[in-house]
């Protein structure tokens, strides 16, 4: 038996270990791209609408008056948010304690009863609050609500009336073509601008589809941000539903061939070489573009990543590089 036994290691394909699998490695690279965000928009005409304050808020004085024109996105009436506006005042109170506080204690810092280290912390305290006031204040000036299409105002409520969410702040009368109208998440209303590129389904690509002209400054009642688009030269009607995608803000992500993708078990990875061996690392699939791929991971730029026969690898097999 002993002599069968180490003939047959002998032959060709029997030995213990497996020959390297032959593979192609390609050099990882730093891109950007631009997210794409699926939506739902439904077209609209221009007729007439209502728009309405997304939460209890005050108006502020008129910046457009009944019976002016307006253009799309324009801004034609500014609403204080009642809780935001009673915030404002609160970190405002609190910032000038905090900095009284600290000008007793330097003054006391100064005549050696409490220790310099006290007062800087004090310091430390007051630039802390003043930096919250400041964000809050801001967020304050930014609600403003802009017309979703070009029109004429017809309504308007009265400054300083208090209004609850879901009252008629302002009433436009179109005065142009339809207008697609799509509900986003605030996660993906972050990742848009004004301007931003809409994209369609045609011929199984992505063609033009207009752009973001306008996005609403808060969430509806549901917890959704309102983007409007226009510029889709194709007939469309009031009520049709159409399937666009948006382009995002330009980020930064590394690129990779999408023959290197491997996906199992609803998990993405892709495979590096390191030491004459497939190391398996984990991925976030950010947009796939053609043939390109852009993730998310531990993969650094010019990390060597392997884009062939990605199927046959498991973590740790030995490979052999070919040109």
């Amino acid at each position: 038996m002993r002599p069968l036994f180490w003939g047959l290691m002998l032959v060709p394909g029997l030995a213990w270990a497996a020959a390297p699998l032959a593979v192609h490695v390609t050099r990882a690279a730093r891109a950007t791209y631009r997210p794409a965000i699926p939506v739902f928009a439904r077209v609209r005409g221009p007729e007439h609408t209502m728009v309405q304050a997304p939460y209890d808020a005050i108006m502020a004085p008129l910046p457009v008056a009944p019976g002016s024109t307006v253009a799309a996105g324009a801004i034609v009436a500014r609403l204080v948010p009642m809780s935001l506006a009673a915030t404002v005042r609160a970190l405002q109170a609190k910032a000038q304690a905090a900095r009284t506080v600290y000008e007793q204690a330097r003054v006391l810092a100064r005549q050696g009863l409490v220790t310099p280290a006290h007062a800087q912390g004090l310091k430390a305290l007051w630039r802390a609050d003043v930096a919250a006031w400041h964000a809050a204040a801001e967020r304050l000036a930014r609600g403003a609500v802009r017309a979703p299409f070009a029109g004429t105002v017809r309504y308007t409520a009265a400054p300083g009336a208090w209004l609850a969410r879901g009252a008629d702040v302002v009433a436009i009368g179109g005065a142009g073509g339809v207008y697609e109208r799509c509900a986003l998440t605030v996660h993906e209303a972050n990742r848009l601008y004004v301007g931003a590129r809409a994209l369609i389904a045609a011929g199984g690509f992505l063609r033009p589809a207009g752009h973001v002209y306008a996005l609403a400054a808060r969430a509806d009642s549901l917890g959704f941000v309102h983007a409007y688009v226009r510029g889709l030269r194709a007939p469309l009607r009031p009520g049709q539903v159409l399937h666009l995608t948006l382009l995002g803000h330009r980020q930064s992500a590394i690129a990779v061939p999408r023959s290197a993708l491997m996906v199992r078990h609803g998990r993405a990875r892709v495979y590096v070489l390191h030491d004459g061996r497939a190391r398996a690392v984990a991925v976030k699939v950010l947009r796939i573009d053609g043939r390109r791929v852009f993730v998310a991971g531990a993969v650094g730029r010019g990390a060597p990543v392997i884009d062939s026969g990605v199927a046959r690898l498991r973590a740790g097999v030995a490979v052999r590089v070919i040109r």
